[in-house]
């Protein structure tokens, strides 16, 4: 075993992780020091230790001033990752010991509510399940005015909110699902290899709203194209009821893939091999950071255990 194997097994502690995410905060070994209570000298003590184990240094002076070294960048930004985890748990154990109860409300546009909702629940009824779930599905420029005002904890969506608005929300992205064309088995390109851009033409299609982001994505890419929706189309955001449409008429439509994927496996769906037909592949995650929903950790961390099994399911 290696020495720095062997430190990261037996020497390391949280300790020497805290002391680097607060030089990082505060920049210098005296508010450090003032921070936790001890003198500078004891905090030095744990940097030599940390550096000893580790073989090389974590800070370098320049100057009067202390500056991350590589090596003890990567480390401070990974001792981040570890204290989100930890408090992620304390929530959770928390939610499992002491029964936290409440309600969670959780807005997402229709490409998405479908991919995460079954998920959520399941994670929430094992960490939390005496929390009540609200989901409310709409478009995106109605759900950021209800996160705005407090009426949902968070929001799933693949655009962000007007530049005015975005700084209000702590926001991350949680999936890559992006919207793909599909057809019927029965359609006549379903069977087809290679399918350009012009076998579209004048085919019918279900489409979603005109004012959605999918739609304008799509009809974006139409026209670059130099192709139109022709008459006849059917505007629909029922997922489940697009399916059955395009069982039954040769309808071309555009689905979230986790979705798509679905309806390949039911034998229901084909997904066309469009070049550059993947729309608004990131699903994004929008909250209010400083709300005050005990509920609020526990659901955000249920996404991050979501996301990884949706995640794994589009790899297959």
């Amino acid at each position: 075993m290696d020495p720095i194997e062997r430190f990261f097994q037996a020497g390391l502690k949280l300790s020497h992780l805290r002391l680097l995410t607060m030089f990082d905060s505060l920049g210098q070994i005296r508010l450090v020091a003032e921070k936790l209570n001890v003198t500078q000298p004891a905090v030095s003590k744990q940097l030599a230790e940390l550096e000893a184990g580790l073989g090389v240094p974590v800070l370098s002076r320049v100057g009067n001033r202390l500056f991350f070294t590589p090596v003890g960048e990567t480390l401070m930004r990974r001792a981040r990752e570890v204290f989100h985890q930890l408090e992620q748990a304390r929530f959770e154990v928390d939610a499992l010991t002491s029964g936290i109860s409440g309600k969670i409300s959780v807005g997402a546009v229709a490409t998405v509510m479908p991919v995460f909702a079954p998920e959520l629940v399941i994670e929430l009824k094992k960490r939390a399940p005496h929390v009540n779930v609200s989901f409310y599905e709409a478009t995106s420029d109605r759900l950021f005015p209800m996160l705005a005002a407090g009426a949902l904890d968070f929001v799933l969506s693949r655009t962000g909110p007007p530049r005015v608005e975005a700084s209000a929300f702590a926001s991350h992205a949680v999936l890559d699902d992006p919207i793909v064309v599909v057809c019927g088995r029965e359609h006549p390109l379903a069977a087809r290899r290679t399918v350009v851009a012009s076998d579209l033409a004048g085919l019918p299609w279900i489409l979603p709203p005109r004012e959605a982001p999918t739609f304008l994505a799509l009809q974006a890419w139409m026209h670059e194209r130099e192709l139109k929706f022709p008459d006849g189309c059917v505007q629909s955001i029922s997922l489940q009821a697009n399916e059955a449409m395009i069982a039954s008429y040769p309808f071309l439509a555009i689905m979230p893939l986790a979705v798509a994927r679905q309806g390949v496996n039911r034998e229901k769906l084909v997904i066309l091999p469009l070049e550059g037909a993947r729309f608004l592949e990131t699903v994004q995650l929008f909250y209010n950071d400083s709300s005050a929903n005990p509920v609020l950790p526990v659901a955000l961390g249920c996404i991050e255990i979501a996301e990884k099994r949706i995640s794994t399911l589009l790899l297959t």
